[in-house]
């Protein structure tokens, strides 16, 4: 099997106290998708560790499951919208049953403007066989701190794919964590603006054999933005047959931004393959000259080039996300 494994990125944030308000969040589900009880047990690691665990114990809580075989031909699109002032966490329990595939598509918003924050914690169990595809989108204002936590426990041959797109929030500290999978993508995209601080971990350990893992991120920091990426890649002893890519993208415009890209590749089994790169650079030159001389200005041709890339990301998101993410970038963009 493989797991994924992110270290506990939110110390600072998170207080001795445990928010028992939630976000109250708004529901569109098929009916495959079926509201179930919390009877069973769903102690499991996940990436920032027991210390958020400890912080949401008190906080509302879903637990989802879809039956054995079932496919889900749309998504449940599920909507956080959190409100400044008192600090408000959630939890999301996913349950897929053997054979089944499950898509789900989280919103992270609000509405009201100023100083909060917003935490969620979602587990995911996938049994045999059984396929997860779970897609988020974080557009809060940058008044929000956002702690994003996921752990999830995969039974043999079992999938989990996430596609992720971090666009708000003053501060962001996500940190995801795989168990005992066959097959890890995540797909993630993010924006730094401003002064926004990103915090992001992945860390995948493969223990059997013939297990793959890829993570591909893509992001854009602009003005004095802060970003920290760590993906890391573990090859352990009886994982022969393993394979692990990881990739990032980043495109910085401006002197002030601040990017640490962090690939790392352990290997403790002969017979694996890890791959790991990171392409760091600025806007092309000779591409804004073009642009410039077909009318473009330049600020208006920084922007086209930055939402390319976010688009890019856009793309593998659900209808309802990718709309939630055209309007942040249409309200926002101007600022890069």
């Amino acid at each position: 099997y493989q797991e994924c494994k992110g270290t506990n990125q939110s110390d600072s944030e998170i207080t001795s106290g445990s928010p028992a308000v939630g976000a109250a969040p708004s529901f569109v589900q098929t009916a495959q998708l079926a509201r179930s009880s919390a009877a069973q047990d769903w102690a499991m690691e996940t990436g920032m560790g027991t210390d958020v665990d400890r912080f949401l114990a008190n906080s509302p809580a879903e637990y989802l499951t879809l039956g054995e075989n079932e496919v889900m031909d749309a998504p449940a699109v599920i909507t956080y919208t959190y409100q400044p002032g008192t600090p408000a966490g959630d939890r999301l329990y996913l349950e897929a049953k053997a054979g089944s595939t499950m898509q789900v598509a989280v919103i992270l918003r609000n509405e009201t403007a100023g100083e909060g924050l917003a935490a969620l914690q979602i587990k995911i169990k996938a049994e045999a066989g059984a396929v997860v595809k779970l897609s988020m989108v974080q557009v809060l204002d940058n008044g929000f701190t956002c702690l994003s936590d996921i752990g999830t426990t995969c039974a043999d041959g079992a999938s989990f794919e996430l596609t992720k797109l971090e666009l708000g929030s003053g501060k962001l500290y996500a940190a995801d964590l795989i168990g005992k999978g066959s097959n890890f993508t995540a797909r993630i995209g993010y924006l730094g603006q401003g002064e926004q601080r990103l915090d992001m971990n992945y860390v995948a350990r493969h223990r059997g054999k013939k297990t793959t893992c890829e993570m591909d991120s893509t992001g854009v920091l602009a003005g004095k933005a802060f970003k920290l990426f760590r993906g890391s890649i573990d090859l352990l002893p009886g994982g022969s047959g393993a394979k692990g890519q990881e990739q990032e993208n980043v495109l910085l415009l401006g002197d002030g931004v601040v990017n640490q890209t962090i690939p790392l590749i352990l290997c403790g089994e002969e017979d694996v393959e890890g791959n790991h790169g990171a392409t760091i650079g600025r806007l092309d030159e000779k591409m804004l000259f073009y642009l410039a001389s077909r009318g473009i200005p330049e600020e208006a041709a920084r922007s086209l080039l930055a939402r390319a890339r976010i688009e890019a990301v856009v793309d593998l998101l659900p209808e309802a996300l990718a709309e939630e993410a055209h309007k942040f970038m249409e309200a926002h963009t101007d600022e890069l």
